[in-house]
């Protein structure tokens, strides 16, 4: 007689009350050692709510994976549009990932649709939808705290064209209400004389709010935190919040932190135990990585995620630093088939592989002595190429 496998699992005990808050998109209500950045956004954006449309605001917020920059920002503009709220001022927040919505294009359009749901995505440029935002909000008496999150990977990719719009196109309404700030998000958001004018440069440099690294005690705090929220009572040894504070402290990165939390979890549930153990937290070690983070690669369309299992798999095989992007691709047609997909053209590749370099997933240079020719190499120096190929493997299932 077959057994219920199924029965059998949703009868075992779980160490977990609630998975869904150690998800990287759960942002708590408190901030563990965050308060100070939290207050100086408060500070800074005040005038939004004590005298909306005489100002507008533009910051720039920088620093480390996993530092909290995206988790204080979505907090402090859910607090922004609450205060609005009880004053009866119109104010929006809106939180755009510039990893995903890649061309000006989009960005715009994202924030006219927030006003303007069913508005056509084609037959307008850039800044006739830009203008577009402006009208909408003139006409309805609402303002707009737009933030942009990855904006460093964005400014790579495009240039800081967007921030010099966005910045003028307040600058210029000087005798209209302000309606729009903005705040930028990034690991490392250059601000020089090479991209700004003057008054530009003078008000970004002015406005920078760097996040620092947290420390061993800082993320056992926010682990603390989270145990409460995701796990039963008494299942998770404090033992092994410390090792996981002192790994992840190394990087200074609390993703990574509750990462390790979580697998941690999901370990001793696989084992039937009642409690989270260090042994589990070692475990949990092995099998991830702190640069495998999820967000980035779910966000990767299938073709892109397909390249990037080749290049992985080719260099476990040759046990190099690099490979020739010809390799790759070869392994690429190969990895393709094995899924059932349609292998794209070379240059589409080569755009790829330019794309997953300006992520900082793969590293990029120009062959040199000992190579005929010149051609692109590609490496990894961040994760290991077989954990990144069982990372993407279980992605892709």
């Amino acid at each position: 007689m077959s057994r219920d496998y199924v029965e059998d699992e949703l009868s075992r005990h779980s160490v977990f009350k609630s998975e869904q808050f150690l998800s990287v998109d759960y942002v708590p209500e408190t901030l563990p050692h965050r308060e100070l950045e939290l207050r100086t956004l408060a500070q800074s954006f005040k005038t939004l709510i004590t005298s909306p449309g005489r100002t507008s605001q533009k910051f720039i917020v920088e620093g480390p994976v996993g530092t909290g920059k995206t988790a204080v920002t979505k907090r402090f503009s859910e607090q922004m549009v609450q205060a609005a709220n009880r004053r009866g001022i119109r104010l929006h927040k809106l939180h755009i990932n510039c990893r995903v919505n890649k061309t000006t294009n989009l960005i715009y359009m994202k924030m006219l649709r927030e006003f303007k749901p069913m508005f056509p995505r084609r037959g307008h440029s850039p800044a006739e939808i830009l203008q577009m935002v402006l009208e909408v909000l003139d006409s309805e008496d609402k303002y707009l705290l737009l933030i942009m999150d990855e904006l460093d990977y964005f400014i790579r990719q495009r240039g800081a064209d967007i921030l010099y719009d966005l910045t003028r196109l307040m600058d210029d309404r000087l005798n209209a209400p302000q309606r729009i700030s903005m705040i930028g998000v990034g690991r490392d958001i250059s601000v020089d004389e090479s991209m700004f004018d003057h008054s530009i440069l003078s008000t970004l440099q002015r406005n920078i709010l760097h996040f620092e690294k947290y420390n061993s005690e800082a993320l056992h705090d926010i682990l603390r935190d989270r145990v409460v929220l995701a796990f039963e009572p008494n299942t998770v040894m404090d033992e092994a919040l410390q090792v996981i504070s002192d790994i992840a402290s190394e990087r200074g990165d609390a993703r990574y932190a509750i990462e390790l939390l979580w697998r941690a979890g999901k370990q001793a549930d696989r084992e039937g135990s009642k409690a989270v153990y260090p042994d589990y937290v070692r475990q949990a070690k092995a099998d991830t990585h702190p640069e495998l983070r999820k967000e980035v690669f779910t966000s990767l369309p299938l073709q892109t995620k397909l390249l990037l299992l080749a290049a992985s798999r080719h260099l476990k095989e040759i046990r190099s630093a690099y490979a020739t992007i010809g390799e790759v691709e070869d392994m690429y047609h190969t990895v393709c088939e094995e899924y059932g997909q349609e292998p794209r053209a070379h240059t589409q590749v080569w755009q790829w592989v330019q794309d997953l370099s300006a992520h900082g997933i793969v590293d990029t240079k120009r062959s040199g002595q000992g190579q005929r020719g010149q051609t692109t190499l590609i490496g990894l120096s961040d994760v290991p190429a077989d954990m990144l190929e069982r990372f993407l493997v279980d992605l892709l299932k």
